[in-house]
């Protein structure tokens, strides 16, 4: 399997030592941009680069025709994209956080949710810590992890360090704390997670369109 490899930072760099030379594709980058001509020998894109970046580059990546990864946070995705993606046959999977850790985090938040009838009033606080040149606060996983909760959610982002990623959930109720949190400790945790979802991605599980990562991972869960 050919993998085009777009984006070279932080995380897109961490790909690159999990993938065979002879199947990597690129790395491309802000002085090598990615084009349908460089990208027709891949089966299957990985991106990782800032929002602002990945909004530049729909439109060559939707030219080439290939099933993309998508790791790009810190923007607003285009309305339209969806309906345009069908109508090329196109399939895009997209994450705010690849870590499988922060799926499992999901899960536990869904529990919460479907007790929350039965459960007695609380608060709900979310702790978001990334190191100091992360640009967008609240985190794209911050902002996701608020999402998933049926009830409001108060985000406290920090800045601090090199801190790959923490994020901690409290909920607290008037005789008891309960809080579910995940720690990153290596950015390649993010890297080995979005090839993992490339391997599966190529076959177009969820069919055409754009599809965030949990629909998926649900799709997987009920055929386990």
């Amino acid at each position: 399997m050919k993998i085009a490899v777009i984006g070279k930072g932080k995380t897109g760099g961490h790909l690159l030592p999990l993938i065979p030379s002879a199947d990597c594709i690129g790395p491309f980058g802000k002085s090598n941009p990615p084009s349908p001509e460089n990208l027709a020998a891949a089966d299957v894109g990985v991106v990782f680069v800032p929002g602002e970046a990945f909004l530049e580059m729909i439109p060559a990546l939707m030219a080439s025709g290939k099933p993309m990864v998508i790791g790009a946070t810190g923007m607003e995705w285009p309305k339209e994209l969806d309906a345009e993606l069908k109508k090329r046959d196109l399939a895009w999977v997209h994450a705010t956080n690849f870590s499988l850790g922060v799926q499992l985090f999901r899960q536990m938040i869904k529990t919460a949710n479907r007790m929350r009838a039965s459960l007695p009033s609380f608060q709900a606080t979310l702790l978001d810590i990334h190191h100091t040149r992360k640009l967008d606060a609240p985190s794209g996983t911050a902002k996701s992890l608020a999402a998933w909760c049926d009830f409001p959610v108060d985000i406290s982002a920090r800045r601090e360090g090199d801190v790959v990623g923490f994020h901690e959930l409290t909920l607290t109720f008037p005789q008891e704390t309960v809080k579910i949190s995940h720690d990153a400790h290596d950015r390649a945790l993010f890297a080995q997670g979005a090839l993992d979802i490339a391997k599966l991605w190529i076959n177009k599980p969820l069919g055409d369109g754009l599809h965030p990562l949990e629909n998926l991972m649900d799709h997987l869960e009920k055929k386990a």
